[in-house]
Parts: C-alpha cells; structure tokens; sequence
C-alpha cells in the first residue's frame, strides 16, 4: 500500500517537474497508460525541452521551424502540425523518427505541393500509415499532382492518404501508378478533378477501401475565395430528358474505373456538368459497398445500374439533387442494397404518374428509405409491394393528405416517419396492419405535426392513436383542426361530446330505418301487383321512342285486325281460325300470327307487346297446352295489360276444352268472372254459328 502511494506520488513530482522544464517553452505535458503527450505554442523558434519519450506532439499558432531532424525520439508516433500559420517544411525533416505512423499538416495554407514533397521524403525510413495534407495548397493556381511524392511513399505502409482542397486538376503520369499498394483511405474531396484517362492507374490500388472525391471545382467552404457552386434549374414536369443526359456519356464507366477492393465512394456534390445520372457499371469482382452521389443536381436519373446479381452494394445516397424523373429499371440490379436515400428531390409529379408503381421493384432486400423533403402528395397503393423486409419508412416533409400506400405485407416494419405532413388520420386498414406486426417487435410511427380532424368521425383514429401498441410520436404542442387547442385536450372533450351525440342517435338511427325499411316495402308490394303494367308500359316506351307508330289507312289506325295467342298443340284449329279470316268475303281480316308476322331479330318479349297494341283485337284460344306455355300466359297479361291501358275490349276469349277451375290460373280466372268467352263447338251444325259469331265479335268494337 505504501509502495503504491510513493508511486503516485513519485509520478506527480515527475509531472510536475515536466510541466516546469515546459512550461518555459509554452508546451504541456499530459501522458496516460500508453502516451507521453505534448503540446507546444510558439511564434518563431522550437521548443528545446521536449522529453524524449513522447509519443504524441502537437504544435499550435506556430509559424517558424519545427522539431526536425531530431535524433533520439524513438518512441513518436503521431506529429500533428495542423492549423498552423507554416510556410516551408525542411527536407527529410520527418526521416529522424523511426516510430512515426501519423503524419498531419493540414490548414497550412501556404505550404504547397513541394513542401509536401519535403515532408514525404525520407518516410520509408518510417512506419507511416497516415498523412494528412488538406488544404496546404490554397495558392491560387490548380496544380497536377506530381509523380515524385508517390515514389517517396511507394516503399512506405501508407494506409490513408488526404489531400483535400489542394486545387488538384489532374495527377502527372505515373503519380497513382506508383503510390504504395497498402493504400486504403484515400481522399481528394474538394480539388479541381477532371475526368482523365490517368485515374486508370487507380485500378492498381487493390487494397484500397475508401475513396472520397466530393465538391470538385470548390475550395474550402470557409474561406472568402470564390466557390464553383452548383446551380439548380427549375424543374419541367412532364419532361423526358435534357440534352446533357446521355447514356453513353464518359461517367457511366466511372465505377469500372475504380478498384475492385473498393468499398465506399463519397461523390457527394461533385457537379460534373451533366444533369442526370447516366448508366453506372461495376467492375466484375466489385467489393463496393457505399455509394454517395448527393448534392450533385441530377435531374434525371437514367440508369440502371449495371451492378452483378452478387453485387455488394449495401448503401445508396441520391439526396439533394432536385431529382424529377427516375427511369425505369433505375434500381432494379441493386438486388442487396439496403439503405435508400432520395429525400431532398422534387419527387412529388414523379409518384403521381402510373409508372412509379414499380420503381422500387428490385430492391427486394431494402431495410431503410428516406423519402422526406419531396412535395409527394400521392404514392401508388402497390409501391412498396417487393419490398418486405423494410423496417424503415420516412416521408415526412412532404403534402401527403391521404395515405394510400398499402403496408399489410411490411411485417418487419419498425418505424415510419409521416410527419410535417397535412394527413387528417390513417385508413383503419393500416391501424389494423401496425397493430398486428407490433404484436412481434416495437413499431413507432411518427405523426407529429399533421393535420388531425377532431371531429365526432374521426374520433376513432384520435383514440387509437392514444391507446394502441404502436408507440405513435406526438408533438405536445401539436394541434388539430376544428378544434381551439391541443391535441391531448381535444381527445378528452371529443369522448365526451361524441358519446353525448351517439345517445341521441341511438333512437334517430332505429327510426330511420324502419321508415326507410317500411317505405321500400310498400313500393316492393306496389311494384310486384302493377309488374306487368310496368313491364308493358316500359316496352311500349321503348318502342315509341324508336320511332314505332301504326300504319296509316288501317281503321282506326291498327295493323292488323286481330293477334292470335295460342299454343303450338292447338295450330291445327287455329289454322282453320285463320282460313276463315282472311278469306272472308266481306272483310278479309288481317290476322297477326306469331311463326309469320313477328320481326326477325327482335326479342319475343318485344314482339308480343308490338303485336297487341297494334292489333285491334287479341284471340287468346284456351287450353290446358295454354295454361302451361310460358310465352302464352306473358300474351294474355300484355292483352289484359293493353285493355286497362287503353281502356277498350281486346280479348276475345275463345275456350277449346273444360278445364277445371283448380287448373286455371288466377289471370284466367278474375277473368271469366268478369267476362263472357265462347267455346269451341262440338259438332259441325254448331261451327257455322261459331265463325259467325266469332267474324262478329272481331268486327265490332
């Protein structure tokens, strides 16, 4: 124990005494388990007190020359010069430091590339793995990264390499050839990059993981130096293409061009100077994981990407790039992508139109997709309909003001995000669906921010979204319409109100359907007693309205004198009916007759109705073949139909057998009661009376 506290004490003298020996040189001293860490402060002239086990040294505000050439320093690992106001660095100045791994001079505004040059020399008597030189090279001219830094390094372990915001153009010949194969993390985000045959040489670089190449054309936001920013157009809806998008434009080879051990590109605002995203290959044994291509002002996104069914690609950023039109098959290779940026766009006409239903068809592993800040208004029911393992939805920020997008199959879904939007509740469909899937995992749905209806019928959704399993995120100053205050407060007067309105309606509701109820009744029984008026009437309408009327010059304007309505059993006795009406002397009746007079084409109903009412009379000839032919009852319901109509005698009724009053049918019987027949005489002497009396009644009205 004792030995214990003579060593902490020991270690605070020690420290103590640092900080003194330091303290004169404007350094600090602060170590732990594994680092001796110093920090140093001076204007011209190095410290001359640095202890000899540091492993960490920091300089800040420093402009004049640093701890170079130094012998002795055996364990420094990490010298970070950054932020500082240096102009020039010694050649070889870092060689003297066999430990070295981290090397930072970045924010040296002035240095330059061949103060790099300095630096890196002398570094593969070191173990660098990591140089950081951003923004050493804010000279005003764009510069090609020259070939004999990477020779320097090309013997070294180097892992990670950043040399950003250097107005970099190009790379002399060579220059990425020869860089050291460990490489692993290199960035050239923020430089002046044009498309060149010589960033082939990168295909050399077979260890390399990330590689970062945003905002060419700029300099650091920061500074007041003029910035090359990317200028957004108007989007044109209903546009197919502009005339920059070409599918066989240079960029659609960039990924080929890029090693086949790369695993994440950060291409985010690169503004290439074209407006759309042309056909994207990957190199065969691509390793590429991470894409993002945001900020760049891609209207149009062409497609596809041409990546293998075994493709790696995991994670895809399309954020901020005003996007108005995805073509078709845009994603579909992307069979394993799982996280799905596109918010920031202008998707909202896109989603409208009948084609984006299957936008997302091929990305059957999608977990995560971002669709905020798009004006979408409306999406297709189906367009979530391949992708079932989705687990998080996000369309806020946007004017949805119906959901309609179906998400019964999304049973691994854990969160949606609709907030910010003008939605007034969700379809009971797709409560019903967030219920279900929370009985397996938590779901959160937020929906903070919308335009909830408080109202008596929409009181339903207000109390599911206090009391269902779904964990529903709501804002505590959120409001909702027809309403003078808070949600929470709504819901408390809406249950009260709402019942008091539900008992008044508990009598009103029964009353009103046993009204409306005995009302249909009493026209289902008028309808049925005056079914065949109805039906008469509604094919004589029919046939006035298509031009039918009785033919001039017959009396009293009928076609024919007589329609005879018969079964076919009894045509033999007909026949003669016929005979001796049309060969009479003295009239020569014109007779209707179903087999020669009825039109072709038209239906049996039809003609029936057309028959009788253009017939002065109608001989229904009854028998029990008459009773049982469906097509004679409907004749003797028109006829009768057509003398309460017309109120005139039609039927002539003519009986040719006894038929028991138990056979005939309620028709036939109300009317013998109230009319008189004639039957069909047994023998020849009573036939001569029968034509008589028969050519009579036909005559006479």
């Amino acid at each position: 124990m004792f030995k214990f506290i003579d060593l902490i004490l020991s270690l605070f003298i020690c420290r103590t005494i640092c900080q003194n020996l330091l303290g004169s040189d404007n350094c600090s001293l602060e170590y732990n388990s594994t680092d001796v860490m110093v920090t140093c402060s001076f204007l011209t002239e190095p410290p001359t007190s640095i202890p000899q086990n540091v492993t960490i040294l920091t300089y800040i505000s420093c402009k004049g020359n640093i701890l170079c050439h130094e012998k002795g320093y055996e364990k420094l690992r990490v010298i970070d010069l950054s932020k500082n106001k240096m102009e020039s660095i010694e050649e070889g100045c870092f060689s003297a430091f066999p430990s070295l791994e981290n090397l930072s001079i970045s924010n040296n505004d002035d240095l330059g590339l061949h103060n790099l040059y300095n630096a890196c020399y002398g570094l593969n008597k070191t173990k660098i793995k990591h140089i950081y030189s951003n923004n050493i090279n804010q000279v005003g001219v764009t510069y090609p990264f020259p070939r004999n830094i990477s020779l320097l390094l090309q013997d070294t372990f180097l892992e990670t390499f950043h040399l950003e915001y250097n107005e970099i153009r190009t790379a002399e010949s060579g220059a990425i050839y020869y860089m050291p194969r460990t490489l692993q993390d290199v960035s050239l985000r923020g430089n002046r990059l044009e498309t060149s045959p010589i960033f082939l040489e990168m295909t050399n670089l077979t260890r390399l993981r990330k590689l970062d190449i945003s905002f060419q054309c700029t300099t650091r936001k920061y500074r007041s130096r003029s910035r090359r920013r990317v200028h957004f157009r108007p989007y044109i809806e209903n546009h197919t293409s502009y005339i920059e998008c070409n599918k066989d434009m240079i960029e659609s080879n960039v990924l080929r061009s890029l090693p086949s051990s790369l695993q994440k590109l950060l291409a985010t605002g690169m503004g290439s100077g074209s407006f759309c995203i042309p056909r994207l290959n990957t190199r065969k044994q691509s390793m590429l994981e991470y894409i993002d291509i945001s900020r760049a002002g891609y209207y149009t996104w062409l497609g596809p990407f041409n990546a293998n069914q075994s493709n790696n690609i995991r994670t895809l950023i399309l954020s901020h790039n005003q996007c108005g039109e995805i073509k078709e098959g845009f994603f579909d290779s992307l069979k394993n992508l799982t996280y799905l940026d596109i918010s920031f766009n202008f998707l909202g006409p896109f989603f409208k139109r009948t084609e984006s239903a299957n936008v997302f068809r091929g990305l059957v592993s999608l977990k995560t997709l971002l669709m905020s800040y798009n004006r979408i208004s409306h999406v297709d029911k189906n367009l979530l309909e391949y992708n079932t393992e989705l687990e998080e939805l996000n369309v806020s920020n946007n004017a949805l003001e119906n959901w309609t997008l179906d998400i019964s199959h999304l049973r691994k879904l854990k969160l949606i995000d609709c907030s910010f939007n003008k939605l007034a509740f969700l379809p009971k469909t797709v409560r019903d669906s967030l219920d279900e899937i929370s009985q397996n995992h938590l779901v959160t749905l937020d929906f903070h921010h919308n335009k909830i209806l408080c109202s008596c019928d929409n009181l339903d959704f207000i109390n599911w979204l206090f009391t269902s399993s779904v964990n529903v995120s709501l804002a505590t100053s959120d409001q909702c319409t027809m309403y003078d205050g808070n949600l929470t407060q709504a819901h408390q007067y809406l249950n009260e109100e709402c019942s008091k309105v539900h008992y008044k309606r508990e009598w009103i509701y029964p009353v009103q359907f046993l009204s409306i109820l005995f009302i249909l009744s009493v026209l289902v029984v008028i309808a049925y007693k005056k079914r065949w008026a109805i039906i008469y009437r509604w094919y004589l309408f029919r046939l006035r309205r298509k031009g039918y009327t009785p033919i001039g010059g017959c009396e009293d304007g009928y076609k024919y004198d007589v329609f005879l309505s018969f079964a076919d059993e009894d045509r033999a006795f007909v026949d003669k009916v016929v005979e001796q009406l049309e060969e009479d002397s003295d009239s020569r009746f014109k007779v209707c007759l179903h087999y020669r007079d009825f039109t072709p084409g038209k239906s049996i109903s039809k003609n029936i109705v057309s028959a009788v009412h253009s017939s002065k009379k109608t001989i229904v000839f009854m028998s029990r073949s008459y009773l049982k032919s469906h097509w004679c009852n409907y004749e003797l319901r028109m006829a009768v139909t057509e003398e309460n109509h017309m109120n005139r005698k039609v039927i002539i009724m003519t009986v040719l057998e006894e038929i028991p009053k138990a056979e005939l049918t309620l028709e036939v019987l109300q009317y013998y009661k109230k009319n008189s027949y004639i039957a069909k005489p047994n023998n020849e002497q009573e036939m001569k009376l029968f034509w008589k009396t028969l050519k009579g009644v036909v005559r006479n009205d």
